[in-house]
């Protein structure tokens, strides 16, 4: 959704000039065709203020905030667009709230924003002035609350046949990535968005490292390494008999150390298991719910969620 806010000739005209049709009248809604971006639906909400809502994604709507600038319209970088926004809403801190709200990918933040407008009147506290000022204000726990919402980045590394595919396609309840007992059948970083019992990240599944890759796994074991380069935590997993394969990784991110193949006779007495925090098994699922708190609490710990202290979002 973008929001449209001007003069209300200028929205006219911005509205007439994106659709090809005159703007709904004001407190009315109607169907438009934005060009050739994509199409959807057009609310008036005030003369001055105007709700775009296509029926894609997020490319779709890199494709609309670009047609909208060769039109001349001034993307609200900072809070310009709060102030504007959301006439519902009782004041600013409130607007900011639910400008925030409205793009939160996990279903964790909605209490915890919901949370925050009596929270920040409480300890008197104001809607920064911009972005780069409100990213300045913000602390550790600040910024590890806002992992729920733009999704923090899981990279899993480890050697073939470690079952990362597997271990993908469990978590996203689809198939997403192919999975097959021989070496090299991941020949690139797979990724997908998925939700970790409430909370989004975006999960990368990289190929397995391995002796005599030809030039594509090569290729894509370089694609993993920049994905590892802004990873904010990284799953190594392993199999036993296999071995730790580590790759570097963004300074500060977290790891975890998980043991695939539990299911597996020799599990508990490998070599790998001594330096595993936990063992599960993807194909059968044992151990999976204990695997996702895992991650989920070390990107947004459960104390950062129970604290009472507002959360300086941006």
């Amino acid at each position: 959704m973008a929001h449209v806010h001007g003069v209300p000739a200028g929205v006219d005209t911005f509205l007439h000039a994106l659709c090809g049709q005159v703007s709904p009248r004001t407190g009315g809604l109607g169907h438009r065709r934005f060009g050739a971006v994509d199409d959807g639906v057009v609310a008036r909400v005030t003369d001055r203020h105007a709700l775009v809502m296509p029926h894609g994604g997020m490319r779709i709507r890199a494709l609309l905030d670009s047609r909208a600038a060769e039109l001349g319209a001034r993307a609200a970088v900072d809070a310009e667009r709060a102030l504007h926004s959301f006439p519902e809403a009782a004041d600013a801190v409130e607007r900011a709230m639910l400008a925030v709200l409205a793009r939160a990918a996990s279903p964790l933040a909605i209490d915890l924003l919901a949370a925050q407008p009596a929270r920040w009147r409480a300890a008197g506290l104001e809607v920064a002035p911009s972005i780069e000022a409100a990213l300045a204000r913000m602390d550790a726990r600040d910024r590890r609350l806002m992992r729920t919402v733009d999704p923090a980045r899981v990279v899993v590394t480890g050697p073939a046949n470690a079952g990362k595919s597997t271990l993908l396609n469990a978590l996203a309840g689809r198939a997403v990535a192919i999975a097959h007992h021989a070496p090299g059948t991941t020949r690139d970083a797979v990724a997908a968005r998925i939700d970790l019992a409430g909370l989004v990240v975006d999960w990368f599944d990289t190929p397995g490292v391995r002796a005599g890759m030809d030039e594509i796994e090569r290729a894509a074991a370089r694609l993993a390494e920049r994905a590892l380069a802004h990873a904010d935590l990284v799953v190594e997993l392993t199999a036993p008999g296999l071995g730790w394969h580590a790759m570097d990784a963004a300074p500060g991110a977290e790891r975890l150390r998980v043991l695939n193949q539990s299911d597996r006779a020799d599990a508990s007495t490998c070599a790998e298991r001594a330096d595993a925090a936990l063992a599960i098994s993807a194909r059968t699922g044992q151990g999976m719910p204990e695997f996702v708190a895992r991650v989920r609490d070390a990107l947004v710990p459960p104390a950062d969620v129970s604290d009472p202290r507002p959360w300086r979002f941006a």
